[in-house]
């Protein structure tokens, strides 16, 4: 048993699997739904934008409370997400009340982590909205525990621009030349290897320095970061604890991306690590490392703070065109997809509960940012989706499973260019060594060639490059051998162009921070391989590699 909490939650780690303790003392798993609420209310209707309204459907609040909170449990929720209208529930739902989650958005008060840090008005500002929100919640006994803020957005090479173009008074830009002088030992030679800059000191730091192809200074801008998030934790920590000393500290969800050292940073601060995270295809399968390293590289567990799946077939006229979320064609699509993503969690010990997003679908035409997804449990008019609600209330935690790498490489799939989709990624899949994993590599085989997938968070900014353009010795490089013969693809940036070694061919590639790659080689002569493979990225901050010895199936 492990417990990580005084207060009236806790988190229980029982026979190797982690979960939720509540004042009942019975262990659960969290499966949540976020915006939970009544949606539009009388005055606010567009009937240009129809939306969802809980005034239309119930007489008063108390009732809508009532047939919410039993529709909830009848189907296998049993606990609030965030952004949910907990005040409404405190008054209305009595003992029937599940437990929920609060996101406080104690950076966002002050545009953290753009604005600068080190200021004594950005500690003012953490701790006073900590205080309004905290002083009003603490006393509930349904509060399981705080979200520090929501897709904060830790973008490396933006935030150390960001913090190069502050004026030299600024107590961001003094911490950032004192960082860097540091980091170089002192030495302005040793800095001007990696960097190009006007000025010919430390202190003479500004907006005009720029990565030197083929230097070590994304070494630096990754060590910034890492500094940078453990005074947003620190503070973060230091803020809540002040007003409520015992409460879960759940981490700040991160948005569907994260980098493994802001991850790292944040484990001595929190309890659990948080992270939005849609599919990584929309037939509900994800990449084995997303979830996985997130929890090797903190120790801690992991609840998914939002997840989605919207389908083109739904009631409430969403065109789920704004992008960004997986979307399907019918609504039995869906229930497919969200059943297979949910059995991908369920066996998952370290990942302790799961968010839906969000209660009702989005307004016909999209809410204020333009966002018009078929999100909901239910529709605009009330209608609930009986299909998606028997997913969730068939769902149960499964026995953990982890893959053993043994199967033989798999024939290849029809369409196998297309995407990675469907391909077998299970007995697919390729081991990692012993750095934390930020993708997945694959492999399978036709009568022709051997394919080679990649999925991984691969993204290199361009914004601290001369003209903005990567050069190619700082653009992602990953490396196959296959019986000691090597193949290679630079990647990223730069009009989404791939650099290609001799015999190796593009099947397919989706850029972006979370990028897909398939690669073509000729299918070796002998059924035995092996195979070693290695994937630099981020100016060669980051770095993983592969190792294994496998079989293939028979040529077909």
């Amino acid at each position: 048993m492990n417990r990580t909490s005084n207060g009236l939650f806790e988190l229980h780690q029982q026979q190797g699997r982690w979960l939720f303790k509540g004042t009942s003392r019975t262990p659960f798993w969290s499966m949540g739904v976020c915006c939970t609420g009544v949606g539009s209310t009388k005055g606010q209707d567009d009937p240009k934008n129809p939306s969802y309204g809980g005034y239309r459907l119930f007489i008063d609040d108390n009732a809508w409370v009532d047939d919410t909170l039993a529709k909830l449990k009848a189907n296998g929720f049993n606990s609030i997400g965030g952004w949910s209208d907990t005040n409404l529930f405190q008054r209305h739902g009595g003992k029937d009340r599940l437990p929920y989650f609060e996101v406080l958005h104690l950076g966002a008060y002050n545009k953290a982590p753009w604005k600068d840090m080190f200021t004594k008005n950005n500690a003012q500002i953490i701790d006073k909205a900590a205080k309004d929100q905290i002083q009003k919640l603490r006393n509930d006994p349904n509060l399981v525990g705080y979200f520090s803020d929501n897709e904060l957005g830790w973008w490396r090479e933006a935030l150390f621009v960001t913090y190069l173009a502050m004026g030299p008074k600024e107590p961001g830009k003094q911490k950032l030349i004192e960082f860097t002088s540091k980091f170089y030992g002192g030495s302005y030679a040793r800095f001007a290897r990696d960097w190009t800059a006007k000025g010919k000191s430390f202190s003479a730091l500004d907006s005009s320095a720029k990565l030197k192809p083929g230097g070590n200074g994304m070494s630096l801008v990754k060590a910034w970061q890492s500094f940078l998030t453990d005074n947003y934790y620190r503070q973060m920590k230091d803020a809540i604890r002040r007003y409520d000393p015992s409460r879960l500290i759940l981490g700040d969800r991160y948005c569907q991306f994260y980098y493994p050292n802001v991850a790292q940073t944040a484990t001595k601060y929190v309890d659990a690590i948080s992270t939005n995270y849609g599919a990584d295809w929309n037939n509900g399968q994800n990449t084995e490392y997303f979830l996985s390293t997130l929890h090797k590289i903190t120790k801690k567990p992991v609840i998914i703070t939002e997840f989605y799946m919207a389908a083109m077939e739904n009631r409430s006229g969403n065109k789920n065109s704004s992008g960004g979320f997986p979307v399907v064609k019918t609504q039995l699509d869906r229930e497919n997809a969200v059943r297979t993503y949910l059995k991908d969690l369920g066996r998952r010990p370290y990942v302790v509960g799961a968010h839906w997003f969000q209660f009702y679908d989005e307004p016909t035409h999209g809410r204020g940012d333009g966002e018009n997804y078929n999100m909901g449990l239910v529709d605009i008019h009330g209608e609930y989706y009986q299909g998606l609600l028997k997913v969730f209330r068939d769902f149960k935690v499964g026995k953990p499973w982890n893959p053993t790498f043994k199967s033989p490489i798999p024939t290849a799939p029809n369409l196998v260019e297309k995407d990675l989709k469907a391909w077998d990624k299970v007995a697919a899949l390729v081991k990692t060594g012993p750095q934390p994993a930020f993708g997945d590599m694959y492999l399978c085989a036709d009568k022709d060639n051997l394919w080679v997938g990649l999925a991984s968070m691969s993204f290199t900014d361009e914004s601290l490059y001369p003209n903005k353009k990567i050069p190619e010795a700082d653009r992602s490089r990953f490396e196959v051998k296959v019986n000691g013969k090597s193949y290679w693809v630079r990647f990223s940036g730069n009009k989404r162009t791939c650099t290609l070694s001799p015999g190796l061919k593009l099947g397919y590639w989706r850029d972006g921070v979370r990028s897909e790659l398939i690669l073509k080689i000729p299918r070796p002569a002998s059924r035995r391989i092996s195979i070693q493979a290695s994937l630099s990225t981020h100016g060669r901050a980051d770095r993983m590699t592969w190792s294994d010895n496998r079989i293939l199936s028979p040529a077909k």
